[in-house]
């Protein structure tokens, strides 16, 4: 099975790994940068872990006393970013009172809320934008709390925002972090006329998938204007992903599989907890 897994990687997946050199514009782009954090989801599936606690997800306090919207916020300060705005809607204000003005993580927080109901993350940043939010002249990390980057997380991040950077040269106006793949959740199998033959636990499964954090360029906002509709639920990746890999101005940036942990049920929260 496992050299089937490889062809299949060699078909579908390519990725430049060289070591690039520190971009001439990589000081100066936190500067001009927004990190946008999207807290506003209910987290169906986080639901029996918050309990009747009456708190967003993101804001759900694990053993070592840090959230994960928290961790998030502390990870691009380390690295020099100041601005960030924060979706909300679902439990608004557990992260309002946890977060507040973002002084006391020496940042700047602003908060955009959804209109009447939810609109999806390509709606809230849109809604961000045409509230003023979201200043369409800067740059853009969305990125998702509940996706959690462990390990060194100062050189993944400078990493990514430098490879949008060069990938900004190629035509390039947005930036997918992404892994090069993910262990399958249950035994694989290989069938042949209802014979399997081989069996492997948990298979790689090498197919690229977005780990919750795309660096925009200043150039997205027309897309946003163009392809979402506040009236009803849209989520970016569903929408605006296929727009721009169809006018080849999407890009990737791959990271190490262990440095991300997606947090979105009780198996994600202990395996985030081990790593802390």
């Amino acid at each position: 099975m496992q050299k089937e897994m490889k062809e299949l990687e060699n078909k579908i997946s390519s990725f430049e790994d060289g070591n690039l050199a520190l971009h001439k514009n990589f000081n100066t782009f936190s500067e001009n940068c927004t990190i946008v954090l999207s807290a506003g989801g209910e987290g169906t599936r986080f639901k029996d872990i918050v309990g009747d606690l009456n708190v967003n997800k993101c804001s759900f306090v694990l053993p070592n006393n840090e959230t994960m919207i928290e961790r998030t916020i502390k990870m691009y300060k380390n690295i020099g970013f100041n601005n960030f705005v924060v979706l909300v809607y679902h439990q608004a204000d557990s992260i309002v009172s946890l977060l507040g003005d973002g002084s006391k993580y020496g940042a700047k927080i602003t908060y955009s809320s959804d209109p009447d109901k939810p609109v999806g993350r390509g709606g809230a940043i849109k809604n961000a934008i045409v509230n003023g939010v979201i200043s369409k002249n800067s740059y853009l990390i969305v990125h998702n709390p509940d996706d959690q980057i462990v390990g060194d997380t100062s050189s993944i991040l400078k990493s990514v925002i430098n490879k949008h950077l060069y990938n900004e040269e190629k035509g390039a106006i947005a930036t997918a972090v992404v892994v090069k793949g993910s262990n399958y959740e249950f035994s694989g199998m290989r069938v042949e006329k209802d014979l399997i033959v081989s069996v492997e636990m948990y298979p790689f499964v090498p197919i690229p998938c977005h780990v919750g954090i795309t660096v925009f360029s200043p150039a997205i906002y027309k897309y946003f204007d163009e392809l979402f509709d506040l009236k009803k639920k849209c989520d970016f990746e569903a929408v605006l992903f296929p727009a721009l890999a169809e006018e080849k101005k999407l890009y990737a940036c791959n990271i190490p599989l262990e440095s991300w942990i997606s947090v979105n049920n009780e198996k994600g929260r202990k395996k985030l907890i081990q790593s802390l």
